[in-house]
């Protein structure tokens, strides 16, 4: 900082353009440190006391104390300022300083309170993303032990013992459909006419069977199944059906009592090979079959026991309460055959495919 050349003093930053400057040593003067008045009125080429000449002897021209004094002693004595005035300026100058650096220190602050709450923030997100990540690692982790075990228990046989599980499901299904049609027949190969009564037409087989049934012992009898447009013989009336004829839907009867069934089934055993005539019906004489009604699945069982008896030549496959047997000779044992596999462990063959059954 710029000290003054008579008060020796400091003078502020802001003050110095207020203050007479020597053109030749360019030492700053307060103004209330010269006498000669407000530094605006000196000229441009103002000297201070120590550089200015020393006026001529013959000149009256009355000595100014400062000058006096600066011509009395080698050393400028400091000169008598007003200490109110000098601290008040300097106090003003300190304080405003002190003031703006409050403030700046105070948003200083602010700011470094504001970036520690948002790296606060920042961590505690990281944290969160951290443990997310460790989460699903884990969850990652169990799956893979999941999969590994499935895979291990499908190649240790698990999954074989799932089949065999629904496999016997689907056998018990079955055979709780089959208990459902304990009492009904299937009277097939009896020639369809339109306009038929399946009502009279049973009772007409029953009789002719030799089975003393009423109506009151039947629930229902209908055709099932699509009607085949080849079932008829040639002809409107149907007259001259014979082995070439199509063949004709099964009437599917249902009795009200176990016996019943069981009646008719015995008799149509004793007199197999009747036929349809005496039927009242235009159609040529067909031979018939009453059996028991078997569940879709079961009909394709007995069809493919059927073929493997035929071709290995065993002599009794029947039914009985909806079960299917298999007899190789009259004094061997019988096999009660409920699957395809049964065929092929009994009858020692392949099974045929039964899809059109």
């Amino acid at each position: 900082m710029t000290k003054c050349g008579g008060c020796s003093k400091h003078i502020p930053r802001g003050d110095v353009t207020k203050c007479a400057k020597c053109s030749k040593c360019a030492t700053v003067y307060h103004p209330y440190c010269l006498k000669g008045g407000d530094q605006d009125a000196r000229p441009d080429t103002w000297l201070c006391p120590a550089c200015a000449p020393a006026p001529a002897a013959a000149e009256t021209i009355p000595a100014s104390p400062l000058t006096r004094a600066v011509a009395s002693s080698p050393e400028v004595p400091e000169l008598v300022v007003a200490e109110d005035r000098l601290n008040s300026t300097a106090n003003d100058t300190t304080e405003e300083f002190k003031v703006e650096l409050g403030l700046e220190m105070r948003l200083f602050r602010q700011e470094l309170t504001a970036v520690r709450q948002e790296i606060q923030m920042f961590r505690s997100e990281m944290m969160e993303m951290k443990n997310s990540f460790t989460a699903t690692d884990q969850r990652l982790n169990t799956l893979d032990s999941r999969v590994d075990l499935l895979e291990q228990r499908l190649t240790e046989g698990t999954g074989s013992r799932l089949e065999a599980v629904i496999a016997e499901l689907r056998l018990e299904l079955n055979e709780k459909d089959q208990e459902l049609l304990e009492n009904d027949v299937e009277v097939t190969n009896l020639p369809e006419e339109n306009g038929e009564n399946p009502m009279h037409l049973i009772l007409s087989v029953a009789s002719k069977l030799g089975v003393n049934l009423h109506e009151s012992d039947v629930v229902s009898a209908e055709r099932v199944g699509a009607r085949n447009r080849w079932s008829r013989a040639p002809g409107d009336s149907g007259e001259g059906a014979g082995a070439g004829a199509g063949r004709p839907r099964p009437l599917v009867v249902r009795l009200t009592r176990r016996a019943v069934k069981d009646e008719l089934m015995t008799a149509a055993r004793v007199r197999r090979g009747a036929t349809s005539a005496d039927l009242g019906q235009s159609s040529a004489p067909r031979p018939i079959y009453v059996n028991e009604r078997l569940t879709k699945t079961n009909r394709q069982l007995f069809y493919q026991v059927r073929e493997a008896g035929r071709r290995q030549s065993w002599r009794f496959l029947w039914t009985k309460k909806g079960r299917i047997y298999a007899r190789q000779g009259q004094d061997t044992p019988r096999h009660w055959i409920r699957t395809v596999h049964d065929i092929a462990r009994v009858f020692g063959v392949a099974p045929t495919t039964a899809s059109n059954v």
